[in-house]
């Protein structure tokens, strides 16, 4: 019974040996790599020669294993490489003998390409079994690193590419290297890939690309005769956690110290009013209770449609970008998710960067309500320090964070991506960025590419204030100044978009996510100030008719109906111009057409939402007006601003800490969305308590001028105070993504 039990076994093994290993019949190497036979050691080679030979004899088909040995060997390997390759064939040699440590490295390592074809560039293995085994302190010597590597099919054959100008159109009986080969607008294009390999931590770069060449000739793509080409350009990671260096401990040291000021300002101050004592005016400027009421705190003067309209902007914009950063990403369904490029759905959201605009409206808006409480010019140059401090200190807190403690945040396979784009970058150009020049130098290098927005506000508010100082001495030069600077943004706009080709609007397509800082379109006209200042100079014209209607005796009333028809009309505008957009991906269109709708789109969007504004500010829509007022919106708008610097963090640390592709659908980008506006909001709270509400209230008291108030008829309806403006507690100076709405600090402490 025993010998049939061990010939059986025998058989059985036999078998296995035969059949498990194999992949595919001996085809020629598509590497590129020089196959000449004088690097390897003689021994090591005469050894596999006799192995190979004797297992092609024997099976008839090359077993995977020793076809990688066979083709390892006869690479050009340099002297500076043989340790490497020792390694490596230790590996492999064990991996044969089923070696524990050598089958948990291999298997960290993805064989062969999965899901190419339906767009999954990223082939990323298991990370965390190649850097952690359970053995890695006990036995330095099988010390393993994580490599990654870009790699391009490249076709030989010379025939004819074709372009797919549909893109449902896919020959199921056709060659699969068209399909590697074809290109269609604004889809990801399947011939590139990023592999991600185990090697023994002796190897360079050039070694990793020799094993992956090996790898991938004898991989099923083999078959299509495509040539890779392979680079290694990302430094390989080990399992050696970062060092804390003097940043990481400065940042911790800072935050600490201003937790400790508050704890004890906040002690201080409710300890004085118990006794009835003056505060210190610095106390109360770190109090915790007292800049958490002010975040609070609500005050009616007709406009309050503004806070839900900002905090819901910011959501849709936080949405927008969790979209397209992940859709960029390692995502399994990459082909299916090109495809909704040209859905119903595409144009809801490849246009949605002029939500951009609301909020430059708002600002502008904001600004000619807090200009306009002033009988006489005032000093601006303090107005414009004020400004500056507002929009640098929270701007500042996290380019700190993003330069001291995010690069220890995360791990994975993508990581050094993410500290690469973010930390490297804001360490080099942190200072042109608190100079509110990042949109104008070294943008490839630009510091949280979110923050070109900080940069254009504060130069619309510099530009507007000189304007308005200047129409307040010579009302005509002013007005034509004003028109004129907003009639030459949209002729640079066109101007610009024309010559040089560009699409008539920055469309969030694969393209664009992929690399932001590389895209053309975006340093010529979506970051530039030039090119967007009609937005901000319309809603700050829709601020002066605000106040003027207002604050009048003869209070306009709009009648419901034709509020409600105004309403709509602006909502469906704003919808049109959106979708519109959107079109020019599919319809063909003359370069004038390009360059005209680029330059109208954002002035037509924003007076759209002027005349929804006014619609709900002078009239009565239900449940719209309801809604938007609804009072939870008043700390949420007001977390806005830090909302918006830190949002992008906790994207990019979701997808770039990643270990594998992700399957990419709407339920999941929608909850994950909805975590990171928590946790954005929960940041943003933290960044106003500790640093942002406490330095604007010094700055404040510092600059403090006694001011009268001017008198407002009571309105019933809309719950004017008849002892306060519409203007004297609008301006706000939380440092917020524009100046708050009303104001949370008395505005005659500005």
């Amino acid at each position: 019974m025993k010998i049939t039990l061990v010939i059986l076994g025998l058989i059985v093994l036999k078998l296995v040996n035969c059949n498990v290993t194999n992949r595919v019949k001996d085809v020629e190497s598509t590497t590129g790599f020089s196959t000449k036979e004088n690097s390897a050691p003689r021994d090591t080679k005469e050894v596999t020669e006799r192995t190979h030979k004797d297992s092609k004899k024997e099976n008839k088909e090359y077993v995977y294993l020793e076809n990688v040995l066979y083709a390892l060997i006869h690479q050009n390997w340099t002297e500076a490489e043989q340790p490497c390759l020792n390694q490596t064939l230790r590996l492999i040699h064990s991996l044969q003998n089923f070696t524990l440590w050598a089958v948990w490295d291999w298997d960290s390592i993805a064989s062969e390409p999965l899901g190419l074809l339906y767009g999954n560039r990223y082939q990323l293995g298991n990370f965390d079994e190649c850097l952690y085994p359970t053995w890695a302190k006990e036995n330095p010597e099988l010390k393993t690193q994580y490599c990654l590597s870009e790699i391009v099919l490249e076709r030989t054959d010379h025939s004819v590419k074709r372009r797919n100008k549909s893109y449902d159109k896919t020959e199921p009986y056709g060659s699969a290297l068209d399909h590697f080969m074809r290109r269609v607008t604004h889809s990801r294009p399947i011939n590139e890939l990023t592999w991600g390999v185990c090697v023994p931590a002796i190897c360079s770069p050039l070694s990793v690309e020799r094993l992956l060449a090996t790898m991938l000739a004898r991989s099923h793509l083999a078959a299509t005769g495509m040539k890779p080409r392979i680079a290694v350009k990302e430094k390989c990671q080990t399992a050696e956690p970062l060092e804390f260096d003097g940043l990481f401990y400065a940042f911790v040291i800072t935050t600490a110290i201003l937790a400790l000021i508050c704890l004890v300002s906040t002690y201080k101050h409710c300890r004085d009013q118990s006794s009835n004592q003056e505060t210190n005016v610095v106390i109360k400027s770190f109090c915790l209770k007292e800049n958490g009421q002010n975040l609070l705190e609500m005050k009616k003067e007709g406009a309050e449609v503004l806070y839900g309209i900002r905090f819901l902007t910011i959501c849709l914009i936080v949405l927008d970008h969790q979209i397209g950063i992940q859709y960029g990403g390692p995502i399994s369904n990459g082909l299916s998710a090109d495809g909704e490029v040209y859905s119903v759905k595409a144009l809801l959201i490849l246009h949605d960067d002029l939500f951009v605009d609301t909020f430059f409206f708002l600002s502008g808006f904001l600004l000619a309500t807090t200009l306009a409480r002033f009988k006489r010019v005032p000093n601006i140059f303090i107005l414009i320090l004020k400004r500056y401090i507002r929009l640098v200190v929270a701007f500042a807190v996290v380019i700190f964070y993003i330069c001291a403690v995010f690069p220890y945040t995360g791990s994975g396979p993508l990581w050094n991506r993410a500290i690469e784009g973010d930390t490297d970058k804001c360490k080099k150009t942190w200072w042109i960025s608190l100079l509110m020049l990042n949109n104008y130098i070294d943008t490839e290098n630009i510091c949280l590419v979110v923050s070109w927005y900080i940069a254009s506000d504060f130069h619309f508010f510099l530009v507007t204030l000189i304007i308005y100082c200047i129409y307040k001495r010579y009302p005509k030069i002013g007005i034509t100044l004003g028109i004129g600077a907003c009639v030459a943004s949209i002729i640079a706009t066109s101007v610009i978009n024309y010559v040089h080709k560009l699409t008539p609007v920055q469309l969030f397509t694969y393209q664009f996510v992929a690399d932001i800082r590389g895209n053309e379109q975006f340093h010529l006209t979506y970051i530039k100030s030039h090119t967007r200042y009609p937005p901000y100079f319309i809603g700050f014209l829709s601020g002066f008719l605000f106040i003027r209607y207002k604050t009048s005796a003869n209070n306009i009333r709009i009648p419901q109906n034709w509020s409600i028809i105004g309403c709509l009309t602006g909502l469906l505008i704003m919808f049109a111009v959106m979708v519109d957009g959107v079109t020019f991906l599919w319809r063909d269109y003359h370069p004038a057409e390009g360059a005209l709708y680029a330059a109208f789109n954002r002035p037509v969007w924003t007076c759209g939402l002027a005349l929804m504004f006014f619609c709900l500010a002078f009239g009565r829509v239900p449940l719209i007006e309801g809604f938007l007022s609804w009072y939870p919106w008043v700390p949420l708008s007001r977390l806005a601003y830090g909302l918006y610097l830190t949002h992008s963090l906790f994207i990019a640390r979701n997808v770039f800490s990643t270990r594998n592709s992700v399957y990419y659908d709407d339920q999941n980008v929608l909850t994950v969305a909805t975590g990171i506006i928590f946790w954005g909001s929960i940041s943003s709270l933290l960044i106003w308590l500790l640093a942002e509400g406490p330095i604007n209230n010094l700055v404040l008291a510092l600059f403090s001028v006694p001011s009268k108030k001017k008198v407002v008829p009571d309105v019933k309806d809309h719950g004017i105070n008849s002892q306060t403006t519409a203007v004297a507690t609008i301006a706000n100076s939380s440092g917020n993504f524009h100046d708050n709405l009303p104001s949370v600090v008395c505005f005659s402490k500005m």
